[in-house]
């Protein structure tokens, strides 16, 4: 891992609050909101799906993803992260708790610096840990 005056503390912290705001989202049913995470162009590896590219297609699959996930919470765990120049990359884990169907699993997010200085993610795979 990258240290380089604190940007490792500064990017853990941006991480936490990236991902709490993305839960948010999607404990609302916002699948647009969650998708403003994300770059114009990310690429959706989800479970038994085909690859996904661009933000309009991660937003109907996560229409259908939340439509199949009703009443829980989703949560997400910060595992692991790096960031080195204008990449990082994020490891963690997620689960939506009383849902029906439940759902928990591990995710890997590619990370990339805007020109506004924010960061969206431009890959993201993530599968379940459920059978």
């Amino acid at each position: 891992m990258l240290v380089v005056k604190g940007i490792v503390m500064d990017m853990k912290r941006m991480l936490e609050d990236f991902d709490e705001a993305y839960n948010q989202a999607f404990n609302q049913g916002d699948a647009a909101g969650c998708a403003a995470f994300f770059t114009e162009d990310v690429m959706l590896l989800a479970p038994g799906e085909p690859l996904l590219r661009g933000r309009e297609a991660f937003i109907e699959a996560y229409q259908e993803r939340m439509k199949e996930n009703t009443g829980g919470t989703h949560t997400n765990e910060l595992i692991d992260f790096g960031v080195d120049g204008d990449t990082a990359y994020q490891v963690g884990s997620f689960a939506i708790a009383d849902s029906d169907p439940p759902e928990k699993g591990k995710f890997v997010n590619v990370l990339k610096r805007q020109k506004d200085g924010t960061w969206k993610v431009s890959i993201s795979i993530f599968n379940s840990d459920l059978p």
